[in-house]
């Protein structure tokens, strides 16, 4: 099943953009619905209180409760006209005074204030009109000729009330459209900005194995684009780096290929030119053999680099004795050492070294080696294994003339010979000091070299502390 498309960036910012502009929006209209409809309520409150005291002045005022009914219409029209209030005026007997309208719902019965106090918010009750919420009171009053007089008024609507839904209506619309002007402005600008990710996204497209000394321009880019064209940069180079090194491994492999191919092509073309006897087709079998088992070397050091660059090999450590190792490894050598006339020394103290048997004999044995066919006749390599402060040491040292301080740094690379004729000469593919140093690596060493033209070399590995 295909994977649906992921979201841009510009998209997903415009609607993130979007989404925080409605949500600060609705706070803020929130907040202010809340406290304009609080001021309303506190404005409707004091005014139904007001006109619980204009009632009470209106009725000391009146002689008589019957006063009330034959004058109190026009006061009563001024003040309730419309209100949205229900007045009720009742004697204490229950009969009616005076009613301007009647409630949509029956009123409830409420506490009494006292005629000789005045009302106030607590004194106010909620009740359910057919529609919405009401606010209602009941207060004693006296006419002017003493007689009690009971004051309830309900509020069933407020024009206040009806203002606030409109400016609800109002809020929701300006939200959404503010969210929906954020969105459109959002996405004009993210776009703008994202113009110099589109200009690194096309100058990348540009860059291929032919031109990978492009770098990509970041003066002028924003800081968080500056630190990932630097990031890509610093990849380029080693890019360039990794395919500069591939292409002079495979120019020098092929280098190293050819002079034994065309040894063995030539000897052939040689033999074949005219009859040979068997001795000489004899000579020339052994001879190519020799070009085989070079070419076989070859082969399996660069399969051996290969493998540990892939992170395809797997180390088998054991607890080693560093002295019997080294001694078995000059055992081996003696006779190679004796024919080039070199002395083998091995001066080890007692000291362990947990590491693969193998690939630790297969390190050491191209150090001998190599220091072997660098050292003049009546010259000596001696091996030894040490134990410092820190992790442990096998050195591989032989007099000689040494290697000159600008080969130091490019020893370790693949096909590089600090002398290209003595290696030629000795049959050498330049692979030795490379496979020491990829062996170091697995076991999380290194290899050091130090050499002092015309005196001594010294290779030493070094082992982190087990």
């Amino acid at each position: 099943m295909k994977r649906p498309a992921s979201m841009s960036i510009t998209l997903r910012l415009t609607l993130l953009f979007a989404v925080v502009a409605v949500l600060a929006f609705a706070g803020v209209g929130a907040y202010l619905y809340r406290a304009l409809a609080q001021d309303m309520a506190h404005h409707d409150d004091a005014e139904l209180l007001g006109k619980v005291a204009l009632i009470r002045h209106f009725l000391k005022e009146a002689p008589s409760a019957d006063a009330v009914q034959r004058t109190a219409h026009p006061f009563i029209d001024a003040v309730f006209g419309n209100a949205g209030c229900v007045l009720r005026l009742t004697r204490p007997d229950g009969s009616v005074v005076l009613q301007t309208a009647m409630p949509s719902r029956p009123l409830p019965p409420t506490p009494l204030v006292p005629a000789g106090r005045v009302p106030g918010v607590a004194d106010l009750r909620d009740w359910q009109p057919a529609l919405g919420s009401g606010r209602m009171v009941s207060a004693a009053a006296v006419t002017g000729d003493g007689a009690p007089v009971r004051i309830t008024i309900a509020r069933e609507r407020s024009d206040r009330a009806l203002l606030l839904a409109d400016y609800a209506r109002d809020l929701a619309a300006a939200v959404l459209l503010g969210g929906l002007l954020v969105a459109v402005l959002g996405f004009l600008i993210v776009r703008r900005a994202m113009r110099s990710l589109r200009i690194v996204i096309g100058k990348a497209n540009d860059i291929s194995t032919h031109r990978l000394n492009t770098r990509l321009s970041v003066e002028r880019t924003p800081s968080e684009l500056r630190e990932l064209g630097n990031a890509f940069n610093r990849m380029l180079d080693r890019l360039e780096e990794g395919v500069q090194r591939l292409s002079g491994f495979a120019a020098d492999l092929a280098h190293d290929l050819r002079t034994p191919i065309n040894t063995l092509m030539v000897e052939t073309q040689v033999a074949l030119a005219r009859p040979r006897s068997s001795e000489e087709y004899r000579s020339l079998m052994g001879s190519n053999i020799e070009e085989y088992e070079r070419l076989a070397r070859m082969i399996e050091n660069t399969l051996f680099l290969a493998r540990v660059d892939n992170a395809q090999l797997a180390l088998h450590r054991e607890m080693l004795d560093a002295e019997e190792e080294l001694q078995r490894i000059r055992d081996y050598f003696e006779g190679v050492a004796d024919e080039a006339g070199v002395c083998l020394d091995v001066d080890a103290k007692s000291v362990r070294i947990h590491a693969d048997p193998i690939l630790f004999r297969r390190a050491v044995n191209n150090l001998v080696s190599n220091a072997i066919r660098h050292t003049p006749r009546g010259g000596v390599v001696r091996l030894s294994a040490e134990q410092p402060a820190q992790g442990l040491e096998v050195s591989v040292e032989n007099s000689g003339p040494g290697i000159a301080p600008e080969h130091i740094p490019y020893i370790f690379d693949r096909y590089y010979r600090a002398d290209p004729a003595r290696s030629a000469a000795t049959h050498s593919a330049g692979l030795g000091l490379s496979i020491v140093r990829a062996i170091m690596r697995l076991h999380g060493g290194e290899i050091l070299a130090q050499s002092t033209p015309g005196t001594r070399t010294r290779f030493c590995m070094r082992f982190t502390a087990q």
